[in-house]
């Protein structure tokens, strides 16, 4: 499996898939229909855009969100039907976690391979004064992100993440899947640092990708780093990313062994909430 994985101003890539996926169910229909437009305004915060090119970005994003609607959309039902069944029992063994997982990455890559030609196009539009705007955006969050995930934070900032994410899937955790997350969090030292620097490795790929964006091999090389993400981010977090998700299987599946009975139902809800969105979500704009 590829290792696509969204970052930074590509991470237009993510907007519709997740939030379809993991979205709050009370927005799912309204963010979807009007993701075009939001993918503008998403990309404009990091490079001001001339009005055809605002224009141009604009159409093609909804052509994307077209063909998403035709031809994934139905995907991600089934996906969730399979997943509300198997929640039914009250167990989900690391072997189907792990599929879960892996299938949310399957149906990122159809969309790196669409949303790339769209990237290079409005890529190599950029002039020399846009292109230095997007590397110092892209700078400028890098060094807000060691602010916050690694100066200002605390563990039990890194415990409130965990605990919100999951409980959008399980509602209010117990007191044991609370003690859970903290031994996990502890267990992480280096993690954060070590993810900084991939993004960091990747940036500088990237940097160097752009500036050499009229070269004829342009869009050979923005889909390389692209679909392969971990190959640009360093030894260090190459050799983590493995570790991660193993991790992460090991973290779900604890909390789910923890669950009671409100969080089984918690989760059935969600999904089929989740899946009622997707089924009735129009194509039309």
């Amino acid at each position: 499996m590829r290792s696509v994985r969204p970052i930074g101003f590509l991470r237009v890539i993510s907007l519709l898939t997740l939030l379809t996926l993991l979205g709050a169910c009370s927005s799912t229909r309204l963010s979807y229909q009007f993701a075009d437009r939001g993918a503008v305004w998403w990309v404009e915060d990091y490079v001001d855009l001339t009005g055809e090119q605002a224009d141009t970005l604009r159409s093609d994003l909804r052509e994307l969100r077209d063909w998403h609607c035709q031809t994934q959309l139905p995907r991600y039902s089934d996906w969730l039907e399979e997943l509300r069944r198997e929640t039914t029992s009250g167990e989900l063994p690391p072997t189907r976690i792990t599929h879960h997982r892996e299938q949310v990455a399957i149906f990122l890559e159809p969309l790196a391979e669409r949303i790339i030609p769209v990237a290079s196009r409005l890529l190599q539009d950029l002039s020399d004064d846009q292109v230095n705007e997007l590397v110092a955006s892209m700078k400028e969050e890098q060094t807000e992100y060691r602010q916050e995930y690694l100066q200002d934070d605390t563990p039990e900032d890194a415990v409130d993440r965990v605990r919100e994410r999951a409980g959008r899937w399980l509602g209010d955790l117990n007191d044991r899947q609370l003690a859970i997350i903290r031994q996990w969090v502890a267990g992480r030292a280096g993690a954060t640092e070590a993810w900084l620097e991939g993004r960091e490795h990747w940036q500088a790929t990237f940097f160097q990708v752009l500036a050499e964006r009229e070269q004829p091999d342009f869009d050979s090389r923005l889909k390389e780093i692209i679909l392969n993400y971990q190959h640009y981010q360093g030894d260090g977090q190459r050799a983590r990313a493995e570790q991660n998700t193993e991790d992460m299987v090991q973290l779900t599946h604890q909390l789910l062994v923890a669950a009671d009975d409100r969080h089984w139902r918690h989760l059935q809800d969600t999904t089929k909430d989740l899946r009622q969105d997707v089924l009735a979500l129009a194509c039309a704009t």
